[in-house]
């Protein structure tokens, strides 16, 4: 009686991996969502850490959780602002957003900020591994952030 149930345990395991295996790789079936789909998916994740540790996973979803299309950046070094989702200033970025984007602002230099109200849900996100890589610089000096 074991050795019928190894047998047929041995067959169903077989044919799940003929079904699931192409090319004796496994396609999970998130994977098989087109881009479009998969970068709305990774829009739902908060930025820090779940959307984050998801561009590490693939290299396709690098490229997708990086994508302009689910960031702002503020970086003032980048001279053609028609690139997508690039924004000279802070002001500017926070006027463009929607409520739940994030802004990601860019390392180095200080981000000089006045007459700035964020009056909708937005993360600010400062670029750089020390804290006082991006500092934002309000127009009272008593208000420096660190992001």
């Amino acid at each position: 009686m074991e050795d019928e149930e190894k047998i047929n345990s041995e067959r169903s395991t077989k044919r799940f991996k003929s079904k699931t295996m192409k090319n004796n790789s496994f396609i999970a079936p998130i994977n098989k969502l087109d881009d479009g789909c998969l970068m709305h998916v990774f829009s739902f994740l908060s930025p820090i850490p779940d959307r984050y540790n998801t561009a590490l996973v693939y290299h396709r979803w690098n490229y997708l959780a990086c994508h302009p299309r689910l960031w702002l950046r503020v970086d003032q070094s980048v001279k053609d602002l028609s690139e997508p989702g690039v924004f000279p200033d802070l002001k500017t970025a926070v006027s463009v957003a929607r409520p739940g984007d994030t802004i990601l602002i860019a390392a180095g230099g200080s981000h000089p900020v006045s007459n700035i109200q964020i009056k909708k849900q937005l993360c600010l996100v400062g670029g750089g591994e020390l804290p006082d890589e991006t500092t934002l610089i309000c127009s009272r000096g008593s208000d420096r952030r660190y992001l």
